[in-house]
């Protein structure tokens, strides 16, 4: 038996063509990725990168500058100089693009609630067995500095959302710590409309509650204290951001 081959033509999403020095981006952005580029390592001056590529110069600096904003690479002058793989990469130019574009997307507010929630009952409990004593510490500072700006909406909030970003911090999870960043960087704008003395005493309340889980090195409690909060902080917040239309 024979089946007559179908006559509909594939649909096919035609690509933009890539530029030169977006190839060239993405070429050391996957070596990265790979591992075949590591740390420190050094890529070269303009003109020895220029060769290697087969292309000018011009191309080679466009992807260098991308790649330097993105803190993926550390470009040095005078002798010796040129580019190299960033040997400590410092996230916080990625982190604040991401928070941007998560805005730009259109992400609401509940949503970026909805991530906190996950990252938070996960990597907080987490800490409760890998933080240190001195990060434990530098907690309950960060709360110390919460608690005496309860009368200043944007100051507690900024110093409340430190608190919470030192409690994902002890759990060593780079991911989440950076994840955490982009998050807080959306909240911030919400929390603060419903930061006022009293809502920011409970929030200090909660928070010395959490440190004391965490002392006592007892997941679960961290857990069970973690979870009523934020819910209780999304309600609240959704409620207002509704009431105001």
């Amino acid at each position: 038996m024979t089946t007559k081959a179908s006559t509909r033509k594939a649909t096919w999403t035609p690509e933009k063509p890539e530029s030169t020095a977006a190839r060239i981006e993405r070429q050391i952005k996957e070596a990265v990725l790979n591992g075949k580029l590591k740390p420190g390592e050094v890529l070269g001056s303009e003109n020895e990168l220029a060769a290697q590529f087969g292309v000018s110069r011009l191309p080679i600096r466009e992807a260098l500058n991308r790649l330097s904003a993105l803190g993926i690479i550390e470009i040095r002058t005078g002798a010796g100089g040129g580019a190299r793989i960033a040997e400590a990469a410092d996230p916080s130019a990625a982190i604040e693009a991401l928070a941007l574009q998560f805005q730009l997307a259109g992400v609401t507010v509940d949503e970026v609630f909805v991530a906190q929630y996950t990252l938070e009952t996960a990597a907080i409990p987490l800490a409760a067995t890998l933080a240190t004593n001195e990060e434990l510490d530098e907690i309950e500072a960060a709360i110390d500095r919460a608690e005496a700006a309860v009368k200043g909406g944007e100051r507690f909030t900024r110093a409340s959302l430190n608190v919470h970003q030192l409690m994902v911090d002890a759990a060593h999870n780079h991911v989440l710590s950076a994840v955490m960043q982009a998050v807080t960087a959306i909240l911030y704008r919400a929390l603060v409309k419903g930061t006022n003395e009293q809502t920011a005493r409970g929030v200090v309340k909660y928070h010395r509650q959490v440190l004391q889980a965490l002392r006592q090195r007892d997941p679960e409690a961290v857990r069970q204290a973690v979870i009523p909060h934020l819910e209780r902080v999304r309600r609240h917040t959704n409620e207002l951001l509704r009431s105001e239309g």
